[in-house]
């Protein structure tokens, strides 16, 4: 049906990247998987059905082009702020990870498959390469701890590049064995390291000037610059010294974030969308080019490698990064348990492999087999292992502590500041000013739109216990309920409601397991105005130890017009108020109201039926 052109092979691939992405997102698992095994079963010792041969001339180009894409989008979204709080075991990870890796990796590889010493180092390098494409869905996924998470992310993504960067000088030992004396290697690779980071922080600081450019306004003519000055910044690396252009992304794309450029969002966004591509369709390509033959060869030695990866050499590496650190030794037993290699070790493998069948080396096959057997065992193990291992450690998720505001404008600041004496507060809100006043009190602030997944990363919503959403709509509202819950697995989401939208809305409440805010209907531009124009007063009743309010749900408890709860504080910790939230004696309930409509005394919330005077708060 298809003829074999290297147009129609390129097209499949990326339908087969896609579907497989789409169909991983159903199922929640990894898609690193499913591409390999897409590409594995339609290749060319498959099926047959893509011919990844008629692309072949071009594949050392498209990977060097998409790994240069990879890291720059992995640098512009590297969190400087959790690398600074875990320096000190982030740091120990990426020295001593590749370190032991290469040693007792490739010394494994020269002793159970019998391959040559500088082959053998080479695949301890290539392994050493982390996988974030793998641990940031599982990241998400599990709402890991705070800690957890952002030692993974952060070794994820540095790992990629110290461990290409070694690569690179094993694969030259490889190519040239005169190279072997380890004042040599030191030195190539500092200079790589050199070249590397100079041009990277100069081609940041140059980017990020033209993006701020009067002559640079229009954001499509941005991200074509963006595009086009990385690629450039790669190539001059890469002239000055073979692949130092891979430690230049990474470092230009953690420079471009650090600098003040309009729109940052958005380039990362586009870029974010860009990568993502690049790494569905390479896998796809790079999965269909494996000799199923060899691999099959291969597989009990591989299998063997992985478990001595896995079992030996992962909790040595953790045993020596966290030792003297704040991590608990549950804390570290899950990082033990989690080193899945992903598709920057899949591509560096597939570009040396071709570098080295270029030179001839016998063995090219038998490393590109090996490697690619033990990441497809890491992605399969460890995603599968991810749930469990973090059951069975007692792991936390996030901070069930943490409330992101969505919406709310002047009221959400309001019920945000409420919150905060024992809770960490965000906000997220298309309200400039308000953002930019909560941003000048010193909270985590966000202007931007909450159905936009963008904007969710940016405030960290894998750290977030409960989601407060109170915009002016019910359906907005419950839209952006189902991205927190789909797409976030936000724990615990409270939702604002129109007068009546309940019951309009029931069945997707259920289906969401939602909780309505406030046990009453939210009118959001009567009380947003309301708190505009500074009509609005703090009033606070305490549940006496006779009040009938005792026992009662908040939905079945009569609000006084003009009173709107926003807190309940009980035993010195702060409750979010809602339709199931359950009075107990010697709770202070905090309300938002019209002073002057309300009579001195008057009670604010009554139980279901009043009778007398001690019946109410």
């Amino acid at each position: 049906m298809f003829t074999d052109t290297p147009t129609n092979t390129f097209v499949i691939a990326v339908v087969i990247a896609t579907t497989a992405q789409i169909l991983a997102g159903r199922l929640r698992f990894p898609p690193i998987l499913l591409w390999l095994l897409a590409g594995m079963a339609l290749g060319p010792s498959g099926l047959h059905f893509m011919h990844v041969e008629t692309i072949e001339p071009a594949m050392h180009t498209l990977i060097e082009l998409g790994l240069a894409i990879i890291l720059f989008e992995g640098g512009l979204n590297l969190n400087l702020k959790a690398l600074r709080e875990n320096s000190w075991v982030v740091g120990r990870l990426v020295t001593f990870g590749p370190l032991f890796t290469i040693l007792i990796g490739g010394a494994s590889a020269h002793f159970i498959v019998g391959m040559n010493w500088s082959l053998a180092l080479l695949f301890g390098a290539l392994v050493a390469v982390g996988g974030p494409t793998v641990i940031l869905p599982i990241v998400r996924q599990m709402r890991l701890g705070r800690n957890i998470s952002h030692v993974l992310t952060a070794e994820a993504m540095l790992i990629d590049v110290i461990g290409a960067i070694l690569a690179i000088v094993f694969l030259q030992v490889a190519l040239t064995p005169h190279l072997s004396s380890a004042i040599e290697i030191a030195q190539a690779l500092l200079f790589k390291i050199t070249v590397g980071a100079l041009l990277g922080l100069a081609g940041g600081r140059l980017l990020a000037w033209g993006l701020t450019s009067p002559w640079v306004k229009d954001f499509e003519l941005r991200t074509v610059l963006t595009l086009a000055g990385a690629w450039g910044m790669f190539i001059m690396a890469d002239s000055i010294s073979s692949q130092a252009g891979l430690l230049t992304m990474l470092m230009m794309g953690a420079t471009i974030q650090r600098m003040d450029i309009p729109d940052i969002q958005r380039l990362k966004h586009f870029k974010g969308s860009l990568s993502m591509l690049l790494i569905s369709v390479l896998f796809v390509l790079l999965a269909a080019q494996i000799n199923l033959a060899v691999m099959y060869a291969y597989i009990w030695q591989g299998l063997a490698l992985f478990f001595i990866l896995a079992l030996l050499v992962r909790p040595l590496i953790i045993f020596a990064s966290t030792i003297g650190s704040r991590l608990s030794f549950n804390e570290g037993a899950y990082l033990a348990g989690m080193a899945p290699r992903g598709v920057v070790a899949a591509a560096i493998t597939s570009l040396f492999v071709l570098i080295l069948q270029e030179g001839g080396h016998p063995q090219s096959e038998m490393l590109m087999a090996l490697v690619y057997i033990v990441i497809i065992v890491s992605v399969l193990v460890y995603s599968l292992l991810a749930s469990p291992l973090k059951r069975l450690l007692k792991i936390e998720g996030g901070n069930e502590r943490s409330v992101l505001v969505i919406g709310g404008g002047q009221v959400g600041a309001e019920i945000g500041r409420a919150l905060s004496d024992d809770r960490d507060i965000r906000f997220l809100d298309l309200n400039a000013e308000v953002i930019r006043t909560m941003k000048l009190s010193g909270y985590h602030a966000v202007c931007g739109n909450a159905l936009d997944p963008l904007f969710w990363e940016i405030v960290h919503a894998e750290e977030i216990g409960n989601a407060l959403i109170m915009t002016g709509s019910s359906d907005h509202n419950l839209l952006i309920a189902r991205l927190a819950d789909e797409q976030f697995h936000i724990p615990n989401i409270y939702v604002a409601l129109q007068e009546n939208d309940e019951q309009k809305h029931a069945s997707m409440i259920h289906q969401l397991q939602v909780k309505r805010l406030f046990a009453k209907p939210y009118n959001f531009t009567y009380w947003n105005d309301q708190a505009y124009r500074k009509r609005l007063s703090y009033e606070t009743r305490i549940v006496e130890e006779a009040s009938l309010l005792i026992g009662v749900k908040m939905v079945d408890a009569r609000i006084q017009h003009g009173v709107q709860p926003i807190t309940v504080i009980r035993n010195g910790q702060t409750l979010i108020p809602h339709d199931e939230l359950i009075f107990a004696a010697n709770d202070e309930i905090k309300v938002l109201m019209r002073q002057e409509r309300m009579q001195a005394g008057q009670p604010l919330l009554l139980p279901p039926s009043v009778n007398g005077q001690r019946n109410h708060s």
